[in-house]
């Protein structure tokens, strides 16, 4: 994660005095720094972001204002904006060890490792006593696969923190990535006896090394420990706001009301979306992978792209009503253009995170459950293809017990929560395919795994484009990864993968009652 600086001063005032002050004197640009850093420490970078904003248009020239929005952005996964303002705050103030390793952190998320690995050089030379400048440049050089190097890397940060527990659980990862599940597992046990409190990543990582042990039943209690830490930590599903959205999306997108809305008159220009759909740790990643190895296609990862379209969606259309409800705006006259102005704003949004070449004609979009939207995504690309990655239920849910997530209103916290969300979605799914044309192809993990030529081919051929042997050896894709399934698409594939809810069926009962529609629907047995 970003190296935080040290911006707030000691006995600074409260977040609701703060607001106090800044409502007597909005341009009090003291305050509403202090105000931005408060909320960013407190992991609220969301709420911080509109003070962090007015504090670079109170001081434009001010490098504590960029670094404070630098911040929020890096850590709401803008590295590119990120990476403007760290540049901004090392042009107007003598350069600081913790902004020069953020810069390098910005640049690591963006794939550029050896601008990363200059940048860290430079800030391990300008105070080298830093810990966190040392764990981020261990997680650099994984993201290069030089595994050696960021065990040692993450070992010295480890030696100048001992209580910096984030680089203990690092270490164990490094171990358990070079096949040394017991020495991770010793790391970990040490760590928890030094810092007492139980860690959910720490716990997640230990269920995910017995997992590999084949020592199924201490790995799913640890896995259940850790997302019982997070729900105590205010992660529980949002389970009401789901259920209202779906239900909301189910209801507009019917075909009698879609026959009514018209559609872009302008096609788009440079690159256009692939939209990979599907569960969490459904293989999304590993198709990605795969198609980003052919070189007309450029990968996105987790673009958030269309979310902030569905954010900003009543605005643009001038609605008073919510999303979806907002895009029937588009039968007023003066509106007929709207699906042009939405699509024009994904793509713009969209075009400064995907790291597009020349040749490129094609980009990736993996957001998780992004075919919560594809209803959305229809009426703004007709013809863009959606690729709906299908994996057996059952595997689903037990990797996103064993993942750190947030996508689906922080369904994956529980077995239940995230067996109810998965089936909503498919539910949905299915509502979208009867009552609207999509340019859709359903692709099995398993057959993936099991016979991937035949299925790589199939991709392509889905996607207009010819086939290219080198989608078949994506390990050696170069390309980082930026997600929790990083390490799986470094290697060859394996099929240790399917079916793995099979060791694990007891502790999964509770969603094969939920699931059996899915499962059987998809042809999958239980």
């Amino acid at each position: 994660m970003p190296t935080t600086p040290d911006i707030l001063p000691s006995g600074a005032p409260d977040a609701a005095a703060l607001e106090r002050r800044l409502r007597a004197a909005p341009d009090d640009l003291a305050a509403t720094q202090e105000l931005a850093g408060l909320l960013f420490q407190a992991g609220r970078a969301a709420d911080a972001e509109p003070h962090a904003r007015n504090a670079v248009r109170l001081a434009p020239e001010d490098a504590r204002s960029h670094r404070l929005m630098a911040l929020v952005l890096a850590d709401t996964h803008r590295p590119e904006a990120a990476e403007f303002h760290y540049r901004r705050a090392l042009a107007l103030a003598p350069p600081d060890a913790a902004t020069v390793a953020n810069l390098a952190w910005s640049l690591t998320w963006q794939g550029r490792l050896e601008e990363a690995r200059r940048t860290y050089r430079r800030a391990a030379a300008l105070d080298p006593s830093i810990a966190l400048t040392w764990h981020g440049w261990a997680q650099t050089e994984e993201a290069a696969r030089d595994l050696p190097a960021a065990q040692r890397l993450v070992d010295r940060a480890r030696r100048l923190d001992p209580s910096h527990r984030g680089a203990d659980t690092f270490a164990a990862v490094l171990l358990a990535r070079q096949g040394a599940g017991e020495p991770a597992l010793a790391v970990l046990d040490a760590s928890a006896a030094r810092h007492g409190a139980a860690d959910p990543d720490a716990l997640l990582e230990t269920g995910r090394i017995l997992d590999r042990l084949g020592r199924h039943d201490e790995a799913f209690a640890a896995f259940a420990a850790g997302k019982a830490l997070l729900r105590q930590a205010g992660r529980r599903y949002g389970e009401e706001e789901a259920v209202d959205l779906i239900a909301r999306l189910a209801t507009f997108f019917v075909a009698p009301r879609l026959r009514l809305m018209p559609r872009p008159a302008t096609p788009a220009v440079g690159p256009q979306p692939v939209f990979i759909a599907g569960a969490p740790r459904s293989g999304t990643t590993l198709v990605e992978q795969i198609l980003s190895c052919h070189p007309a296609i450029a990968a996105g990862d987790e673009l958030p792209s269309l979310g902030a379209v569905v954010r900003a969606l009543p605005q643009t259309l001038g609605s008073p009503l919510g999303y979806p409800e907002a895009l029937s705006e588009l039968w007023m006259g003066d509106q007929r253009d709207g699906l042009e102005r939405l699509r024009d704003a994904y793509l713009r949004h969209a075009r400064k995170l995907v790291p597009a070449k020349p040749g490129h004609t094609l980009f990736t979009d993996k957001m998780p459950f992004n075919e919560t939207h594809l209803g959305l995504i229809a009426l703004m690309f007709p013809s863009a293809p959606v690729i709906h990655v299908l994996r057996h239920p059952l595997d689903v849910v037990l990797s996103m017990m064993g993942t750190n997530l947030t996508h689906g209103f922080h369904c994956a916290n529980a077995v239940e929560t995230a067996a109810r969300h998965v089936l909503r979605v498919f539910d949905l799914v299915e509502h979208y395919r009867r009552e609207m044309p999509l340019r859709y192809l359903p692709l099995r993990y398993e057959d993936l795994v099991r016979e991937p030529e035949p299925a790589v081919r199939r991709l392509l051929g889905f996607l207009g484009l010819g086939f290219d042997r080198r989608c078949l050896r994506f390990e050696e894709n170069r390309r980082p990864a930026r997600t929790p399934s990083h390490a799986q698409v470094a290697e060859k594939l394996y099929s240790r993968s399917i079916d793995r809810h099979r060791a694990y069926r007891t502790h999964l009962t509770p969603a094969i009652p939920i699931l059996e529609p899915v499962i059987l629907g998809l042809g999958y047995s239980l």
